[in-house]
């Protein structure tokens, strides 16, 4: 009896309430790992999976795991070590309904809602409230971890895409080819990209590539370039930290931002469409704002110059952070040098697209404000200033696309950092926003307000700056339960994105033998011969001066004659041209042949020498 007097005596509603609810979360949790669910997959949001559940004894289980907890802290009372229950409780069935809704953004968003709520209860005593000792050695070995997880995964995913023959001319054959060309004569040619040979800073300039040329030079396989992209990638970590740290950050925060970097989605969710550009602004722009808060002018000069380098676009964010200078940080100096480097270039880079590039500046994925015939940026520009409602409309629309809402976009954006690029008092920081808005939001183009494109990585910059920045600021009350969200949710929305892509790995060991040999068989045609290959297979052709993709559009306007042809048979629209067009052809003779892989063909007036192209 005095045990259960000891009990009683020491309950409070608060406890009951604390207890259920964790053994509500776990119960939920073990439910759907030993339900009965058609096809033994338990689905969360199927009618088919809930009434797979026994409800009694799911009911049987919460019963239990709130008697033991109720028997186990009357031994061991420990208020804070109960709130960690909580949390913990509620992880596992979090994530799981994360990954049971592939790109649910809404879900995830419903996750990471809960979720605050629970971080803000378990550290509502502010920043002391659960105090762990967290040395400058665990702020290190988690920063390791971090970078080796996200560079291991991202590689291992990149180079079996590769290697599975996953990766289009468009956009990964033409760069492959590029780097051929920059290595053999250091210029940036292609003839994959618009079916002509020309300079690929022709179409987009941007000779930030070069610093990728000494390493593909000495490793000369288009494999090479994805483990530089993720290099370049998981570097961001070293600015984000000594940015933390500028930012007096704890070492604990900088863990919890390092983690929160290594899963935001849109970090690697980029890479699986390959190789570009854009990747090099994430860690460029970092820099540029540590050196902006350590004021150092030779390194806002560099990063800022580098940045500029990495495409005719990137003007676009130097500016903004130029007006950012002049009206947050009243520093006229610097800001009136920033906003002439990105005028000057970014007029001199429009000149040389408008005179010498293939196709000028592509201001046509403003479609959508434009309403002069060939207006172009100027009527873009005329189009905000008469309507800012239409752009408020363009921004907000939640049918904007086919793929996914523009609001679902911001969410899975904003989410994953608690939301903190808007926390704050001092509304002109929110000028960093603007890249956000006007690259991704305003654009009617599907991809530049997607996670998986190559869009994000300057905008996905300045929202980690504001978010650091802003969190400098918080109210100790509030810093940790932000922190913790912030890096839980990045690993529930990478839970709910990242982890449901391809897993090539797995389909490069299924089919191992299969791909293998069509690179080999690909290897095997001589560098010097002129191939038209399907887009899946141009990468594997790529090291060579003339290759061209039988599905590039430019291509089929105006085939050019090559002697080798290589059909992707994988799909059922090159096998019906292997058999309506080449397969009894007189012009091509077979060479190698397999069923569902490929088909390599060869001219036979080019075998036999006779060939006039």
């Amino acid at each position: 009896m005095e045990f259960f007097k000891r009990i009683f005596d020491k309950i409070t509603v608060e406890k009951i309430a604390r207890r259920l609810l964790s053994s509500w979360f776990l119960a939920c949790f073990i439910s759907a790992a030993y339900s009965d669910a058609p096809n033994g997959e338990f689905l969360y949001f199927e009618k088919s999976s809930i009434a797979s559940v026994s409800f009694g004894i799911h009911v049987l289980i919460i019963f239990a795991l709130f008697v033991f907890q109720m028997l186990a802290f009357t031994h061991f009372e420990n208020d804070k070590a109960e709130r960690f229950v909580l949390l913990f409780s509620f992880l596992p069935y979090a994530f799981l309904c994360a990954s049971a809704e592939p790109d649910g953004i809404w879900v995830m968003f419903g996750i990471c809602a809960v979720l605050f709520l629970i971080c803000k209860y378990v550290f509502s005593d502010g920043e002391e409230s659960i105090d762990v000792p967290f040395e400058k050695k665990g702020m290190i070995i988690t920063a390791v971890i971090c970078a080796c997880f996200f560079t291991a995964f991202l590689c291992i995913q990149a180079v079996c895409r590769v290697r599975t023959q996953s990766t289009p001319c468009f956009d990964f054959g033409i760069f492959s080819q590029m780097y051929y060309y920059m290595k053999e004569t250091l210029q940036p040619l292609v003839t994959c990209e618009r079916a002509v040979l020309l300079s690929h800073f022709d179409v987009h300039v941007s000779p930030i590539y070069y610093l990728f040329l000494p390493i593909f030079a000495i490793f000369p396989k288009p494999e090479t370039l994805v483990v530089c992209q993720a290099l370049l990638l998981v570097s961001g970590i070293i600015p984000l930290i000594f940015l933390c740290r500028q930012l007096s950050l704890s070492r604990k925060a900088t863990a919890l931002f390092t983690v929160c970097y290594t899963f935001y989605p849109t970090v690697m969710g980029g890479c699986y469409y390959d190789l570009h550009e854009n990747k090099f602004l994430l860690p460029l722009m970092l820099w540029l704002f540590f050196f902006i808060e350590k004021n150092k002018w030779w390194g806002i000069i560099t990063f800022s110059t580098l940045t500029l380098l990495v495409k005719e676009d990137a003007p676009v964010y130097i500016a903004f952070i130029a007006i950012y200078l002049f009206i947050s940080k009243k520093d006229f100096i610097k800001g009136s040098v920033l906003l002439c480097m990105a005028l000057v270039y970014f007029a001199g880079v429009v000149a040389y697209l408008e005179t010498y590039g293939y196709s000028g500046i592509m201001s046509n994925r403003y479609n959508n404000f434009i309403y002069e015939d060939n207006g172009g940026l100027v009527s873009v520009i005329k189009s905000v200033l008469i309507s800012p409602a239409n752009v408020l409309k363009e921004v907000l629309d939640p049918e904007a696309d086919s793929v996914g809402s523009k609001i679902g976009f911001m969410l899975s954006m904003l989410t994953p950092l608690c939301f903190l690029p808007f926390i704050t008092k001092k509304y002109s920081r929110y000028i960093l926003l603007g890249p956000f808005v006007l690259v991704n939001l305003m654009p009617d183009y599907v991809y530049q307000h997607s996670l998986y494109f190559q869009y994000t990585y300057g905008s996905g910059a300045c929202l980690f700056y504001l978010a650091i920045m802003n969190y400098s600021e918080l109210t100790d009350k509030f810093k940790k339960s932000a922190g913790v969200t912030a890096a839980l949710a990045s690993m529930i929305f990478f839970s709910g994105t990242i982890a449901h892509k391809p897993n090539y790995l797995e389909n490069y060991m299924i089919n191992k033998e299969n791909h293998d040999y069509v690179t080999d068989v690909l290897a095997e045609i001589p560098e010097e011969a002129s191939v038209a290959a399907s887009t899946m297979y141009v990468t594997q052709c790529s090291q060579r001066r003339e290759v061209y993709s039988l599905d590039d559009s430019n291509y089929l306007k105006s085939p050019t004659h090559t002697e080798y042809v290589v059909l992707d048979l994988r799909y059922r629209a090159n096998r019906d041209k292997y058999d309506d067009v080449y397969k009894n052809s007189n012009e091509y003779e077979l060479v190698t042949y397999k069923e569902n892989w490929l088909a390599v063909l060869r001219c036979r007036d080019c075998a036999e020498g006779v060939c006039d192209g």
